[in-house]
């Protein structure tokens, strides 16, 4: 069988071999979408297969990105790994996907390998047990961005909720349903993670200036419900801050254990907007963090590295959540 190449491609849809190759590499901004359309169907009645192998060998580009998230069980790690995808796959590029499980070897190990598969660009929840292979990869400018979390004084750009801002909407919300004393309820911040550390600070300085009585349970995501069970002590008039999905299901499991009050005692507002929130009995406020932003702008940032296009002003990029109120 004669194998197909560009030139019958380009003779079947009527243009040159340069547009066949410019649909290929997925730069449709050069042709009209009735070209696009021409070439599209010429390739698939021909049966055409690009050689991949020989374009990355002259392109120096795998068309892959990887993506290495901290626990891809939670909600945002899933979310935002959608999105991403669905930006890969629009524009013509594979996505590899890695868990670290918040293990720095494991990290370690998977940017090791992405590294050896030559990945275009990474993008990565960092655990922080690997700053100097992040300084490294910063320093020969490889196309790389954080996620969720920052590492200080590498310089490679975050994209990440302001913390912050999403503790003051919790905590404003739970004052406004008269809340007296406040419970914060989260993972420990041991590993000095970005979002464990700045949502704890925030409560603790917001409610600190109140001057209310405070309670503060953290443990590791595993061990986190027990601690619940011995520490949480329920009151009338009690606002709680669940810091991320896994204290939403530990702190769940605690109340209807005990037959909680969620209505009239006790106030909840989760950090990520859980499906779960919408069908639970009482409704769960959230914060929405705004993945779209996040994924979108992360991803920007990755191909404008590829491209030289790049504009970086600053290191991190905080980004407002969004209270919703059930």
């Amino acid at each position: 069988m004669k194998k197909v190449t560009i030139k019958d491609v380009a003779q079947e849809a009527g243009v040159s071999t340069s547009t066949v190759s410019q649909y290929l590499n997925g730069r449709y901004h050069y042709m009209g979408e009735e070209t696009k359309e021409r070439v599209a169907e010429a390739v698939e009645a021909l049966g055409y297969r690009p050689n991949y192998m020989a374009r990355n060998l002259k392109s120096a580009s795998t068309k892959t990105i990887g993506i290495i998230v901290s626990n891809i069980l939670h909600h945002f790690a899933v979310s935002v790994t959608r999105k991403i995808e669905d930006y890969c796959d629009r524009d013509g590029y594979n996505l590899i996907i890695c868990n670290a499980d918040d293990d720095p070897q494991k990290e370690r190990k998977y940017i090791d390998g992405l590294l050896e598969k030559q990945v275009d660009g990474l993008i990565i929840m960092p655990t922080r047990g690997n700053d100097d292979l992040y300084r490294k990869l910063a320093t020969q400018q490889f196309p790389i961005v954080f996620i969720d979390r920052y590492v200080e004084n590498i310089d490679i750009p975050a994209f990440k909720l302001d913390n912050h801002h999403a503790i003051s909407l919790a905590v404003d919300y739970l004052k406004g349903r008269g809340a007296e004393t406040f419970h914060y309820i989260g993972a420990s911040d041991d590993m000095s993670l970005t979002p464990r550390i700045e949502r704890l600070a925030a409560f603790r300085e917001i409610v600190g200036k109140m001057g209310v009585p405070h309670h503060v349970i953290t443990a590791t995501n595993a061990s986190l419900y027990e601690k619940v069970e011995a520490e949480f002590k329920s009151g009338d008039a009690g606002g709680i801050v669940l810091a991320n999905d896994f204290a939403l299901m530990a702190f769940l499991k605690h109340a209807n254990s005990h037959d909680l009050d969620l209505e009239t005692d006790n106030h909840l507002v989760a950090i990520d907007d859980l499906p779960l929130a919408g069908v639970y009995r009482p409704e769960i406020t959230t914060i929405a963090q705004p993945i779209d932003e996040i994924a979108e702008e992360a991803y920007r940032e990755v191909m404008g590295s590829l491209q030289n296009e790049t504009s970086r002003k600053y290191p991190i990029y905080n980004f407002k959540g969004e209270l919703m109120e059930r």
